[in-house]
Order: structure tokens, then sequence, then C-alpha cells
């Protein structure tokens, strides 16, 4: 029983391991990936399994950047930018709660000493 109950619990980990561009979390949905456009108001997100989210900002979006959530603006959203974005439905799009950039893919990231 306790092995059936393990591969249960290990194939559902399996399953769900594959990158998700979007998940909901209580009441939001937090979309993750890389800026592929900003078009007015609305930033799309091509998300770690292709996909493109398109999200809105709003006046009430709050936009943050780096390690240290220092305060950015829409401007600071260019293609290329990772972010993480927790959104809410609204109708039939998705609406940015927070967007929280953070750094391009390589800075950051330590390099590895040659031995």
């Amino acid at each position: 029983m306790r092995h059936s109950a393990v591969g249960v619990l290990l194939s559902c980990l399996l399953l769900g391991s594959g990158v998700v561009s979007s998940f909901a979390h209580g009441n939001e949905i937090h979309v993750i990936g890389v800026v592929a456009s900003v078009e007015g108001n609305v930033v799309t997100v091509k998300s770690r399994d292709g996909k493109s989210v398109p999200v809105e900002l709003t006046d009430r979006s709050q936009i943050s950047k780096g390690k240290a959530k220092e305060p950015a603006t829409a401007a600071d959203l260019l293609p290329g930018e990772r972010v993480v974005i927790h959104a809410r439905k609204a109708g039939d799009k998705l609406q940015a709660n927070t967007v929280q950039i953070g750094n391009p893919k390589g800075e950051g990231e330590k390099a590895k000493a040659s031995p």
C-alpha cells in the first residue's frame, strides 16, 4: 500500500514538474517568463514552456526591480527581461497586481572558477 502511495505521489510530482507558464495561488495567477513585447499597457510574457501570455498593466499595478525590489515603471519592462507577475482575472484578461523584474539571464550568476 505504501509503495502505491509513493508511486502516485512521484507520478504527480513528475507530471507537475513541467514548467507551467501560469498557475493559480490563492486568488492570483502567477505568470513567469521573459518579456516578449510591451504594447501600450499590455506586456506579453513568453513563458518557459514557450506560450505567450498577455498581461494588462493598470494604474494599480506595482512594478519593482531586482532583489532589493526597487521601485520601477512600465518603461523598465524591456524585451528579454525576466519577470514574475502576480495577476488577477478580469473578464477574459489578466491584470497585473505586482510585476517583479528580475535580472537578465546570466546577470547576477557567479562565474565558475577554472580548476
